[in-house]
């Protein structure tokens, strides 16, 4: 069990560091380049600037780690280029407008580009194109050392093409593509729960291609859209399996030979439309998605060895499926302006996602002549949802708001086991009803002050899990004050939330604060800086099953306080030199323990305790220097240091020290 909570500690801890963290890179540079407003070529303007340059990377410590974060490495890039070409009449040969960016073409692991060009009145064509070099080497499982990885490419395109786009009559065609490749390593228990486990090696191949053809129409004060698409989604990763003799010294289980194959083809045609109208009292817009999906796949797995106790040991495990996926999403905004100071909106939705179909689960032992089966026949979900909410400005210093939001969630099922002869037929379902309200209030006491202060309370009769809302409320205040070249802004946001099942009870707590101040006291220096807090605790009761027996009364807590600091400043030296210095920190203190198994906190097993906070820092200092050469260019260079560093498990740091030289031009 600790593996996986440490799993989960680290996700969770990772994913709001990288929220905290969001700032951009030292490179590409930010700075202008060649004639504001272009040159004119013929009858056209235009306005560019490419960024070559080359990166550099040192470190120390974990390379895995560094690689799943930064994962920034030495050689020459585009590190980016702008391109705008336009039409100075609007009235060009072949197009009137083309507008190309570019970051990081050459070899970095985050790459883009998009390009658009249109003729007016005839044609547009946007094309958007990524590729994000993705390292996730399963860090936390096994202390470190565990047997998962994943080091794939996925590439995305979207390629969309407009006919007749200032008209009241338009026409769309569109395609999208999506490919994920690459080598992955995971793992397999054989031959029973006590079994070893052994490395499965997978060569990922994933492909989605996109077709769209649509309409827009302009008539009367309406306007209808819709779109037919269709997509299509295949997976045909191949699987092996090593014949080590697993993670387990104790276990004698032994792997002589495995074979698995898990193709997986699905089709979601669709249809979307859209009718929106605007009244001087009244607006309303409506939408409607219906995709009427089918999947099919089949897993077939094959095992030879030898258990626990020696015995030659084959298991078997086919499972396959082909099941219609229907969903049907509609909702319908109605907006009402009865005052110029009165706003009544009401929305309602419904959604309907349904699998209907066969999907069967057998595995024969041969070593114990038993047969398992387990058929997936039918699974539902239906919402619906209505909203209502009123704002009123009573004047420019006072404004309040308010609503009142209801949903009911029916969620079906019906599965049917085979085992040893014995069928069970197991239909199932659960309606969840949650009522909530919404209040707040707008103040502006002063000219340059506007505060804002509001909340919501929510209670739901039977949430589908132990960790859904239930019994909740929210606070939110945030306050902003600009004057002059000063700005300043602050706000905090607080959830609570409590639930309780039969066997557990589940409660959470979060708590956000944030500020941000922006000074540009002279026009040759700025400063930004920010600060934000992010509280977690969540406490949950569990139950599991130890050596034979069922244990209860154990807490599962999770404690995290994460500060995140930055300060950006910046130069200008008489127009001739722009210098940036900037210091990233974000620190999680966790629950305040100096040691890994510090005082009791809920449990009093070690695996527990050391999964119920996770405290590290990450920190990022920067400093750039881009000198003006010419007008049209400029000679760059920058550095950034990554340093992260782990409180109990310091196996994982490491530090980095990465920066670039440019030339930035224009021609």
């Amino acid at each position: 069990m600790r593996p996986g909570m440490r799993i989960r500690t680290l996700f969770v801890a990772l994913s709001m560091i990288e929220t905290a963290l969001a700032q951009p890179t030292v490179a590409p540079t930010q700075e202008p380049v060649g004639a504001p407003r272009g040159n004119d070529v013929s009858n056209y303007n235009i306005v560019n600037s490419f960024e070559t340059g080359y990166r550099f990377r040192t470190f120390g410590g974990s390379f895995d780690q560094y690689r799943s974060i930064v994962n920034y490495g030495n050689g020459v890039r585009l590190l980016s280029s702008f391109l705008s070409i336009n039409s100075r009449d609007g009235h060009g040969k072949y197009f009137d407008e083309l507008m190309l960016t570019t970051q990081g073409l050459g070899n970095d692991p985050y790459q883009s580009a998009t390009l658009r060009i249109q003729k007016n009145g005839l044609y547009r064509y946007d094309l958007s194109w990524r590729l994000n070099d993705y390292f996730n080497p399963g860090l936390r499982t096994d202390g470190g050392a565990g047997q998962h990885l994943l080091d794939t490419e996925y590439t995305t395109q979207d390629h969309d093409f407009t006919l007749l786009p200032q008209s009241n009559l338009k026409f769309f065609l569109g395609y999208s593509r999506g490919n994920q490749n690459g080598p992955a390593l995971s793992s397999i228990q054989l031959f029973d729960a006590r079994g070893n486990e052994f490395p499965l090696f997978e060569n990922v191949r994933r492909v989605r291609n996109e077709y769209r053809i649509g309409n827009e129409i302009r008539l009367f004060g309406l306007r209808l859209t819709w779109m037919r698409g269709w997509e299509d989604f295949k997976e045909d990763s191949a699987y092996l399996s090593g014949q080590n003799p697993g993670n387990n010294p104790n276990s004698p289980t032994s792997l002589t030979s495995f074979q698995r194959t898990e193709p997986i083809h699905g089709t979601s045609p669709y249809w979307r439309a859209g009718l929106f109208a605007e009244r001087k009292y009244f607006s309303a817009n409506g939408r409607f998605t219906y995709t009427s999906g089918r999947r099919a796949f089949v897993f077939d797995e094959t095992a030879f060895g030898a258990g626990r106790f020696g015995a030659a040991a084959n298991r078997e495990v086919v499972t396959s499926g082909i099941a219609q996926r229907p969903s049907l999403t509609a909702n319908l905004t109605l907006s009402f302006f009865p005052t110029s100071k009165l706003t009544i909106v009401n929305h309602t939705t419904v959604n309907n996602i349904r699998i209907d179909g066969n999907s069967t689960f057998a595995q024969f032992d041969n070593a114990t002549q038993s047969f398992s089966y387990l058929a997936f026949e039918f699974l539902g979900i239906r919402t619906a949802a209505n909203e209502i909410d009123a704002n009123y400005q009573a004047s420019a210093r006072l404004g309040f708001y308010g609503g009142y939001h209801y949903s009911n969630r029916l969620i079906r099922s019906i599965e049917q086991s085979n085992v040893q002869g014995n069928i069970f037929n197991s239909p199932s379902q659960q309606t969840n009803q949650l009522n909530s309200g919404v209040f707040g209030i707008r103040l502006r006491p002063l000219k340059p002050l506007s505060i804002q202060l509001g909340g919501e309370v929510g209670r739901a009769d039977r949430p589908l899990t132990q960790i859904g809302d239930r019994n909740y409320h929210s606070l939110i205040a945030r306050l902003q004050y600009k004057l002059k070249q000063f700005q300043f802004s602050a706000s905090t946001h607080a959830n609570y939330n409590t639930n309780s099942v039969a066997l557990s009870s589940y409660a959470s707590h979060a708590r956000n604060y944030s500020a941000s101040a922006s000074w540009i006291p002279r026009d040759w220096f700025s400063l930004d800086a920010g600060y934000s807090k992010l509280h977690l605790n969540t406490v949950g009761g569990i139950a599991y099953f130890a050596t034979g027996q069922f244990v209860t009364g154990e807490q599962s807590i999770y404690i995290s306080n994460i500060h995140a600091a930055n300060l950006t400043a910046r130069f200008d030296f008489k127009k001739r030199a722009d210098f940036l210095v900037g210091y990233s920190h974000t620190q999680d203190t966790g629950d305040g323990r100096s040691t890994l198994l510090g005082p009791a906190i809920g449990s009093a097993l070690s695996g527990f305790q050391a999964a119920q906070t996770f405290p590290l820092s990450f920190r990022s200092p920067l400093a750039r220097i881009s000198v003006r050469i010419t007008e049209k260019i400029r000679w760059n260079m920058g550095y950034q240091y990554y340093g992260y560093n782990e409180r109990f498990f310091n196996g994982l740091d490491y530090r980095a020290h990465t920066g670039y030289t440019s030339v930035l031009w224009s021609f």
